[in-house]
């Protein structure tokens, strides 16, 4: 998992192919405390590279949008994977994330 801070209250965190919890789960968390902590407003996760998610790293995207609202930050998602959109389709959180197809659409409809 990778993290860039392309501006002070914008961030881009590139998931991996498996997005399955554990040590990703926390990784992805202290990612997002450190920005929050820098008082980034918009993070974007990049999931272009997704190829497989199960239920632990669906709860580690909720627990990132809960810990963005909370300070009335956004957490996006972007570059979604077909298999991967399906899946959020299934479990009803494409009505709670906003999905771009590319990072450049999120960053210019936010």
């Amino acid at each position: 998992m990778t993290s860039t801070n392309n501006q002070s209250l914008k961030a881009v965190i590139v998931l991996p192919n498996q997005v399955i919890g554990g040590a990703d789960a926390l990784e992805f968390s202290a990612d997002i405390r450190k920005f929050v902590e820098r008082n980034v407003q918009l993070i974007i996760v990049d999931m272009s590279a997704v190829e497989l998610i199960n239920s632990s790293g669906l709860g580690m995207l909720v627990s990132g949008l809960s810990l963005m609202r909370k300070i009335g930050g956004l957490l996006v998602l972007a570059a979604v994977p077909d298999k991967v959109q399906g899946l959020l389709g299934m479990t009803h959180l494409n009505t709670v994330f906003q999905s771009y197809p590319t990072i450049q659409q999120a960053e210019e409809s936010i």
